[in-house]
């Protein structure tokens, strides 16, 4: 197709642009289920060139009776797609329900249809190195393998509760995951992780990644790798976050978890970096890391927010000053964006200054906004789809702090790309759209020939990173680097965090 359009489709007052590419009518018509012209607009003669494409933008916010409609230019068409009231709900379901089927540990039931299976990776897991064992059952499988990682588990889990935090409405629908009850599940296992001196293990998995096969089915001895203090630092920042949230649910938990980052920190402010890398043997994610004071800033400012005793504040001051910028980012390898905006709760010259973080971060991803709506042009990196989800956060974070639309319609536009308004006619989310992604990076879906819903791909990845990409996406601009391919993992796969700043990107969006 070369109509791009949110294939989910839009409410009724939203404003809805749809991108023509190549050189098309210069009439845009539009035309119900029954196959009636209801409306004819103009089309802009401007043409952006852009991957390989003119594209032009087309505005038909002026359609807005509830219905089924086919946008038509020239030989052209759209996908079908409605104008309702909450088309978008049933993505979030999905978006959330995901994280129950990435369960480790856990007897999947037939909640999970054809994806049910007995509990898996229910043995002890062998310290590295050593011939201690533990017990580190339960959380979510990290991607598409079956490993469990501290680094990216924290990020999944701070997503999903400012998702709760800025809509809980959203997640009191009949039918969907109670979002507290499910991240709940992950920080558990987290606290599994922690060892008595308050150093926290970064991850447990197999020593290689198992071939297409069930999670029940990987039988190879579980090993934990060494401490990091990045995986210190995001757990202590973490687990004081997340006792805020659940003090009012289970004072008994919320203390544990505040006991626990309290450890954290304690053993953070006596150990010199530790930065993780794949321990002789071991060939699953690294989730390594160039430095570890953004996992520090994160847990002093989450620590200040939750306890207010002043070695907590005196640790966020000193840190927040010695940062005299910064670009607010919300990924896995640095956790500034969630040290900013869970800073703007911080007492005046702080929060300020994390006030100030966040616009300026916001102001500077607004320069760089291509006509598909996105930040990135000239290089999309492996997991582009986070990113866009990421900086769709980061908008509406924005616009509740100032009310200024230009940042609510940027975090539309993340939106708008990962459900349709792309390059390759996607909607980047299994099971959702016309045309979604079905072959994804997902052990299960391999195994048993049957995709997974509610996941968000990668997406496109301008270093061809695999085999596959390379063999099939040679010569391609950035933004038409994916192949919904289950071989090509590095723009096909899927993970929890993922798909956690896309709920929170959601929640916020249709609150």
């Amino acid at each position: 197709m070369k109509i791009q359009i949110n294939q989910l489709g839009y409410t009724a007052d939203m404003k809805k642009v749809a991108l023509l590419r190549d050189e098309l009518a210069e009439e845009l018509q539009v035309f119900n289920q029954a196959g009636a012209l209801v409306m004819t607009l103009p089309v802009d003669v401007k043409r952006t060139e852009i991957w390989g494409d003119l594209v032009a933008e087309v505005d038909f916010s002026a359609l807005q009776e509830p219905g089924m409609y086919t946008l038509r230019c020239g030989a052209e068409s759209s996908w079908p797609f409605p104008v309702g009231e909450r088309p978008y709900q049933a993505c979030l379901t999905a978006l959330v329900d995901m994280f129950y089927y990435q369960r480790c540990g856990d007897d999947l039931d037939e909640r999970a249809g054809v994806f049910a299976h007995p509990a898996c990776h229910t043995g002890l897991a062998r310290v590295y190195g050593t011939e201690e064992w533990r017990e580190v059952n339960g959380g979510w499988h990290d991607a598409g393998d079956f490993g469990r990682y501290i680094v990216p588990a924290a990020k999944a889990a701070a997503d999903l509760l400012l998702a709760w935090q800025w809509n809980p409405a959203a997640f009191e629908k009949p039918g969907l995951t109670p979002v507290l009850e499910e991240t709940r599940y992950e920080l558990e296992w987290m606290l599994k992780m922690q060892r008595e001196d308050g150093g926290v293990y970064h991850k447990v998995s197999c020593a290689r990644f198992c071939g297409m096969i069930m999670p029940h089915e990987e039988q190879e001895e579980l090993i934990i790798s060494p401490v990091s203090t990045t995986a210190t630092g995001d757990f202590a920042a973490c687990m004081a976050m997340a006792s805020r949230y659940y003090a009012k649910i289970d004072t008994t938990f919320a203390d544990r978890m505040l006991a626990a980052a309290k450890r954290a920190w304690d053993f953070l402010a006596v150990t010199e970096p530790i930065l993780f890398r794949n321990p002789e043997g071991i060939s699953t994610g690294g989730y390594g890391d160039r430095d570890d004071a953004d996992e520090r800033l994160w847990a002093h400012v989450e620590l200040a927010l939750t306890c207010g005793e002043e070695k907590y504040l005196t640790a966020a001051r000193e840190a927040i000053l010695r940062s005299d910028r910064c670009h607010a980012p919300l990924g896995w390898g640095d956790m500034r964006g969630y040290a900013a905006v869970e800073g703007l709760g911080l007492p005046g010259e702080l929060g300020e200054i994390c006030r100030r973080w966040v616009l300026e971060a916001a102001d500077d991803l607004l320069t760089r906004i291509n006509v598909y709506g996105i930040t990135m042009t000239e290089r999309l990196p492996w997991g582009s789809n986070m990113n866009i989800s990421n900086d769709g956060m980061l908008f509406h974070q924005a616009w509740l702090l100032t009310g200024a639309e230009k940042y609510r319609e940027a975090a539309w536009k993340q939106l708008h790309y990962l459900l349709g308004v792309n390059p390759v006619d996607t909607c980047y989310v299994s099971g959702f759209g016309t045309r979604p992604m079905a072959r994804p990076h997902h052990r299960p879906s391999v195994a048993l020939g049957v995709c997974q819903p509610g996941m968000l791909s990668g997406g496109a990845c301008s270093g061809l990173a695999d085999a596959c990409a390379r063999e099939h996406l040679q010569g391609q601009p950035a933004g038409k680097c994916f192949i919904d391919m289950h071989e090509s993992y590095s723009t096909n796969e899927i993970c929890v965090y993922w798909n956690s700043p896309m709920v929170a990107l959601l929640a916020g969006l249709t609150k």
